[in-house]
């Protein structure tokens, strides 16, 4: 009689099957990193970018517009969109040109995720620990997009029905209000502006997967780095206690010294990878936030309360905030991996070579993990603080 063989689904996954909503962010944003369609992924992006053609056409030219008639606010609500338009280009155009070094990335987290399955329980739960901050991140990067870009076609659809139940001849709202050359006299009538809202929509569909997918890796694989790096001082401590003789504690120590290296290795690798977005990040967000300020004080001057603004200005701080917490905690997990490595019951072993193997591992650890932006900005909660500050000096400076 033969059994039926049901395949057994293991504990932990790839980087796809455990990240589900990051992966299909990547994809559908042209950025999951395959060398096989690099060619294929770039010609999507042109045929988007031809699709967009008119619509950044029309916002280019009125951005120009308002810059030669001084009219800043409108040019900060322009400046305000062209930054996201510029990270959309800057981070599918990156991604799709270091796609084996973002591949190495992914690959690694695969890896050591599928290795997982076959670890003891009490390294099973360290890996439990992090996966969850890993999907928490993961998250963030799920609804923050979705809520930024939403709430442009939301919020004028909202006001039109309102204004459908006040008024006999309703005011139409555009997605993004703005003067566009040649068609002024028909922009609101029908069925141009139907049609042109709903092609806004489409805009609005293309722009968030980049940030679900390359913003939310980002989370993903700082928070993977403070895994590898607890798992390492884990495995250290749990050498000095279980070992039955110097010889197998020297062997499960050289384990952990090569643990210890791939960890550098990756930390390198996520440096050098995500150090210029890291910069352009830094440079558009301080952007925003100065002008998200600029846009709600007129608001206020006039005695009105636009959400819109407030959501903006609220999702670029997230966008900055949330980098910052997970390239403070690997400064935090590398910086406490000394001392953890310190605290293993050492004094036990009287084999000096085993000594000067542990004394070369905490010398490694005290070297700090830094994130930075291509060596000029440093990521760090003191960084956001910093940014908060800027942008609101900045904000001063322009509404003086």
């Amino acid at each position: 009689m033969e059994k039926s063989s049901q395949k057994i689904t293991p504990k932990f996954q790839n980087f796809t099957e455990t990240f589900k909503f990051c992966a299909f962010g990547m994809a559908l944003a042209n950025v999951y990193p395959n060398s096989n369609n690099i060619r294929e992924r770039l010609f999507i992006v042109v045929c988007i970018v031809m699709f967009c053609g008119v619509q950044l056409f029309w916002f280019s030219s009125y951005t120009v517009n308002c810059l030669l008639n001084l009219d800043i606010f409108n040019l900060s609500r322009n400046i305000t969109l062209w930054v996201i338009v510029l990270l959309y280009f800057f981070k599918t155009l990156y991604a799709i040109k270091y796609t084996e070094f973002y591949a190495s990335i992914l690959e690694t987290i695969s890896n050591d995720n599928l290795k997982a399955n076959n670890m003891e329980e009490d390294y099973q739960q360290i890996y439990e620990t992090y996966l969850k901050k890993s999907k928490t991140g993961e998250m963030v990067w799920l609804f923050l997009p979705i809520i930024l870009s939403s709430q442009f076609p939301i919020i004028p659809a909202i006001m039109m029905i309102m204004e459908n139940f006040k008024s006999d001849s309703p005011e139409k709202i555009m997605v993004h209000e703005m003067d566009m050359v040649y068609v002024e006299d028909i922009q609101y009538t029908s069925p141009f502006f139907e049609i042109y809202f709903a092609y806004n929509i489409t805009q609005c569909i293309f722009l968030s997967p980049i940030f679900t997918g390359f913003d939310g890796s980002f989370c993903i694989a700082a928070n993977h780095l403070c895994l590898k790096l607890k798992l390492m001082a884990y495995k250290v401590r749990r050498a000095f206690v279980n070992s039955n003789n110097s010889v197998q504690l020297k062997m499960k120590i050289r384990e952990a010294i090569i643990d210890h290296q791939e960890a550098l290795k990756f930390y390198k690798t996520l440096s050098e990878f995500f150090g210029p977005w890291l910069l352009v990040l830094f440079l558009v967000a301080s952007l925003s936030v100065s002008f998200s300020l600029y846009q709600i004080r007129v608001n206020i001057m006039m005695h009105e309360i636009n959400p819109k603004y407030v959501i903006f200005m609220a999702s670029c701080v997230i966008h900055i905030y949330v980098p910052c917490v997970y390239a403070s905690n690997v400064t935090k997990v590398a910086d406490e991996v000394a001392l953890d490595l310190y605290c293993v019951p050492w004094e036990s072993c009287p084999n000096h070579r085993i000594a000067k193997l542990l004394i070369i591992m905490i010398a490694r650890s005290q070297q700090s993990m830094i994130f930075c932006g291509k060596g000029l900005v440093n990521y760090n909660m003191g960084l956001f603080i910093s940014l908060m500050q800027s942008a609101y000096s900045f904000y001063t400076l322009i509404t003086s």
